[in-house]
């Protein structure tokens, strides 16, 4: 799943530095965030295994601990969450194709 993975993070990523179809973009960065966090987080908070997904060795475990390894994902998922409820901003290509379609910007000649 790792390629997979990769793969649609750098596109999408690619989208949204471009600000094209950047909320279709944000729902896998979405889902791969939330998936990242309860494989990898989720044993950390429990202190054990929890169904497949194992516990690493760490010198701490509980919620600050949880919450301090998981701190970029948050922040990611956030991130993800936020360009999904706003969208692009005005200097997005999807805010330059919409000027383009928009009948109101157009000048008549």
């Amino acid at each position: 799943m790792g390629p997979f993975v990769g793969t649609v993070e750098i596109m999408c990523g690619t989208l949204v530095i471009l600000g094209l179809l950047t909320r279709l973009a944000a729902i896998p960065l979405i889902v791969i965030m939330v998936v990242a966090i309860v494989s990898t987080k989720l044993p950390i908070w429990a202190g054990h295994d929890i169904w497949i997904f194992h516990m690493p060795k760490l010198a701490r475990y509980g919620f600050w601990s949880m919450a301090h390894e998981a701190r970029d994902d948050f922040i990611m998922l956030l991130g993800s969450l936020y360009l999904l409820i706003a969208g692009a901003g005005a200097w997005s290509l999807d805010a330059m194709l919409a000027r383009e379609r928009s009948p109101l910007y157009r000048r008549e000649e």
